[in-house]
């Protein structure tokens, strides 16, 4: 059996694990493991002063991939995606690797192509945002820059993973509805909503409602979350941390996918810590 890697920084990318539990007959059946890259208990990746640093930092967590012999990686993650691409101009794994941009931007390109008159908002964190990957991306394939806009909404995926269904949440994201409206000086005729960060996709229905009444429309997600996919389904799962989830953050989150993927909500319940997973560099 072949072993799947799947790596965010943080908890979003089990939205895209979970989806290799939801087919009855597939291709070739995976080992999948979930590999959280998150550096230190209060540190993420936005929260490092600066790119060089978040190379160092992740370069370190693909070394820590090594010992679990990956067949394949899949970066379920905008950000370190972002990120390996960086790093991929000097330093690459003993592994292939997969980012989730591509799957992306062909998602969003797609959506753009068939509807003329459509514009796109681009949601994501700040390092997502502020490297400009995305709207150069779609420039490229031939989508006019008018059509398209970003806001960042940093701090959002921390408090998504410590339980989506939190009301925290939800006012989160209606403030960040009102600061979208802002930027379209007109209304839109149609509106699609590229979600470039994993952890936003659990928290979708709250996004259509608060667009939907800033906006005075029912806007279109762009999930890109089920775009990033190999062939095959997994029969086994396994959670790799450095860290110990909380026991809100724990249960919320197992709770996610009791019903779609229990391997994946007994593996949080039962998740230990390995402080040696990785060592961040941060110096």
């Amino acid at each position: 059996m072949k072993t799947l890697l799947v790596c965010d920084s943080g908890l979003g990318g089990l939205d895209i694990a979970a989806k290799f539990f939801q087919h009855s007959a597939a291709e070739k059946e995976w080992e999948l493991i979930y590999f959280n890259a998150f550096p230190d208990r209060d540190i993420g990746y936005n929260d490092l002063p600066s790119d060089e640093i978040r190379r160092r930092v992740f370069h370190a967590a693909l070394e820590g991939m090594l010992p679990f012999k990956p067949d394949l990686c899949l970066i379920a993650c905008n950000t370190l995606s972002i990120v390996y691409e960086q790093l991929a101009k000097t330093y690459r794994p003993a592994f292939p690797v997969v980012g989730i941009i591509n799957a992306a931007v062909g998602l969003m390109t797609d959506f753009l192509r068939q509807n003329p008159d459509g514009e796109l908002l681009l949601l994501g964190t700040k390092t997502t945002i502020a490297s400009g990957v995305y709207p150069e991306r779609l420039i490229r394939n031939g989508i006019a820059a008018q059509r398209i806009r970003s806001l960042a909404c940093p701090g959002l995926a921390k408090l998504i993973e410590q339980n989506p269904a939190a009301s925290e949440v939800a006012q989160c994201i209606a403030q960040y509805a009102q600061c979208a409206k802002e930027l379209f000086p007109h209304r839109p005729k149609k509106l699609a909503v590229g979600l470039c960060c994993t952890h936003y996709g659990y928290v979708a229905e709250i996004w259509q409602q608060e667009f939907s009444r800033s906006f005075s429309m029912v806007p279109v997600l762009l999930n890109p979350n089920a775009a990033l996919l190999c062939h095959g389904s997994a029969s086994t799962f396994s959670y790799a941390s450095r860290f110990e989830l909380s026991p809100g953050q724990r249960e919320a989150m197992a709770t996610c996918f009791a019903s779609s993927a229990p391997l994946i909500a007994d593996a949080l319940r039962k998740a230990k810590a390995n402080p040696g997973l990785f060592k961040p560099l941060y110096e």
